[in-house]
């Protein structure tokens, strides 16, 4: 038996995509916090984020924050400031202050005192006793264009995930002159553990792998890299794909190297609470027997389980569509088994 299943505080882990991905590891290996490296994108231009960057002309704080908060320590004085990071305004007669984060804020603050984004994040991890740490996948200001089926081109992740428009084809970042975060390529080539997602497949998880040296960093790592898939689409990016669609994509912005492991739900959710996702165009995706076996065939090795949370409670309040969620149990058990 590997010698981690006993001790898995050992295990260095890395997640690439946003809240969604670093929250199954932070929730499911509480006592791994310290040994966890969050790799985050920084290109959204919607909600607060965007004013943000209109006005201060700074890389996406919003992931960066909300990731941020979530590896706060929650005792004594950064539990209030936790608090304050995740902080929305609710002034509707102020229009560039609604809904705005005040960690948005605090980071705009922190990069014109310290200097810089990437030194912004640092001292916010300090203010928050972080344990572990938050890595912008870059801190070069560009933003994601898509081609469309169609052959427009949409500039921004609020135009990217919009509905309503045509199927994605292909996703780029605008800028040629992007270069990786500090510390990411150290993070990947000591993690013992690289979980892919889940979260946006586009604006999210891809928007990470598109930063050049990201794929090479990953086909070389020691690691085992796990995609985590979706359970469900994502209204304007994935709305007709399927199991095998995203992992196909995956591999084909990881420069066609597969990941090692696909992790699969293959549980179906109470009748009410797939009705519920509905409303919003968001559609339960299941596996087929034939989509694992193209899986298989791709070069990955599909794990397929049970790993939605047990106890809904109800959608969540989010400026973006919520989709039904991953257990942070059920995925520590499906990744204790591979390493």
């Amino acid at each position: 038996m590997n010698k981690n299943l006993s001790s898995p505080n050992r295990l260095k882990f890395v997640s690439i995509g946003s809240i969604s991905a670093a929250s199954l590891l932070i929730n499911g290996f509480p006592e791994c916090k310290g040994s966890l490296t969050a790799i985050v994108p920084t290109t959204d231009t919607g909600s607060s984020t965007g004013t943000i960057r209109k006005n201060f002309s700074l890389p996406a704080p919003g992931d960066v924050r909300a990731v941020l908060a979530a590896m706060a320590d929650e005792k004594g004085r950064p539990a209030i400031l936790k608090k304050l990071f995740d902080y929305r305004f609710n002034i509707s007669q102020f229009k560039a202050l609604n809904k705005m984060a005040l960690g948005n804020l605090i980071l705009a603050a922190l990069s014109d005192i310290e200097g810089s984004f990437a030194q912004a994040v640092k001292v916010s991890g300090k203010l928050l006793s972080v344990k572990g740490k938050v890595l912008p996948v870059t801190t070069t200001n560009t933003n994601l264009k898509a081609v469309l089926k169609n052959g427009k081109i949409v500039r921004g992740e609020k135009e990217i995930r919009r509905p309503g428009k045509p199927p994605i084809e292909k996703i780029f970042l605008e800028k040629k002159s992007v270069t990786l975060g500090e510390g990411i390529s150290r993070a990947i080539w000591e993690a013992d553990i690289i979980l892919i997602g889940p979260g946006c497949l586009y604006t999210s998880i891809i928007a990470c792998l598109l930063v050049p040296g990201m794929s090479r960093l990953l086909y070389q790592a020691k690691a085992k890299k796990i995609y985590c898939c979706n359970t469900t689409t994502t209204p304007g990016q994935t709305d007709d794909l399927t199991i095998f669609d995203h992992v196909n994509l995956i591999t084909r912005y990881l420069d066609n190297h597969p990941p090692d492991f696909v992790l699969v739900n293959n549980k179906k959710p109470r009748p009410a609470i797939v009705k519920t996702y509905q409303s919003d165009n968001v559609r339960l995706i299941l596996p087929f027997p034939h989509e694992i076996k193209k899986i298989k065939a791709a070069g990955s090795i599909p794990m397929v389980a049970d790993l939605i949370e047990e106890n809904w409670t109800g959608k969540r309040k989010l400026h973006k569509v919520d989709t039904i969620r991953h257990s942070p149990q059920k995925v520590r058990k499906a990744l204790l088994k591979i390493c």
